[in-house]
């Protein structure tokens, strides 16, 4: 983990880190941010706009290019202590919400590998081969059938 934070005052500095892959940094909310604070981890929140804080859009990504996902950097950002996640603490915090996002994620895989044997499906159905849908040759319905052997 990059991101540090220190008190300054009656808030934080949040610095030199970057979060990578954001599904929600492009909302017009708070991004959430998990930041080392005297060595323990803790959670900040993050107001767009604020100087420091840049979120581009992630380009080139080979899958989920449904969700849009940016990079986040941060450099000398301020908060004040209300912002910050002080019964946040320790890697247990962001496994929490990482196992949470688990679900998501096998359901999401779930559907895509749904998505795809519909589309491999409907292919053999429209696809004519000598006078006949290949859906109708009995290698074709053997890789399309569940086989528990």
């Amino acid at each position: 983990m990059i991101t540090r934070a220190e008190r300054k005052g009656d808030g934080f500095l949040l610095n030199e880190g970057q979060k990578c892959g954001s599904p929600t940094g492009r909302l017009p909310t708070l991004p959430f941010v998990w930041a080392k604070l005297d060595g323990e981890i803790k959670g900040f929140l993050v107001e767009k706009g604020t100087k420091g804080f840049e979120a581009p859009e992630m380009h080139g990504k080979h899958s989920l290019r449904a969700s849009v996902h940016i990079r986040a950097h941060f450099s000398g950002l301020c908060y004040s202590s209300a912002e910050s996640f002080a019964e946040s603490g320790g890697l247990k915090s962001p496994l929490m919400c990482l196992s949470q996002a688990r679900y998501g994620i096998a359901w999401g895989a779930l559907g895509a590998a749904m998505a795809c044997y519909d589309a491999a499906l409907q292919y053999s159905l429209s696809r004519v081969q000598f006078d006949k849908p290949i859906a109708s040759f009995q290698i074709t319905q053997e890789k399309l059938v569940y086989n528990a052997d």
